[in-house]
């Protein structure tokens, strides 16, 4: 453990685990957050790079999102950018805050 740098604060973070079990645990899947001050500025970019990097490494074969609003457009851009096809949508998945019912969309892309 590196002691010398102590970051201020945390810009984003993100995690990375199996989809399925089993026969299927070959494809991963992650989640993201950035602080919403902070968004547009390539920390989502550097992170989803890096979990692409990390995620071969570990042996994953490819990476599904099950999950992402249909209304957060600057996520569609940024997978989709990184290589990820839309390959379902799930709808009415979610509720907003002002009560809106939108469809989710599901991500995938195979890792070489």
């Amino acid at each position: 453990v590196d002691t010398t740098h102590k970051p201020k604060e945390i810009l984003g973070a993100f995690y990375l685990k199996p989809n399925f079990p089993g026969r299927c645990s070959h494809i991963c899947n992650a989640g993201f957050i950035v602080q919403p001050r902070l968004r547009g500025q390539g920390i989502g970019r550097f992170m989803g790079e890096t979990m692409l990097s990390i995620a071969a490494n570990l042996g994953y074969e490819a990476v599904m999102f099950n999950l992402v609003f249909e209304t957060n457009i600057a996520s569609i851009t940024l997978w989709q950018s990184l290589g990820f096809e839309i390959i379902g949508r799930v709808g009415r998945a979610v509720k907003l805050e002002n009560d809106q019912v939108v469809d989710a969309l599901i991500l995938y892309r195979t890792l070489n």
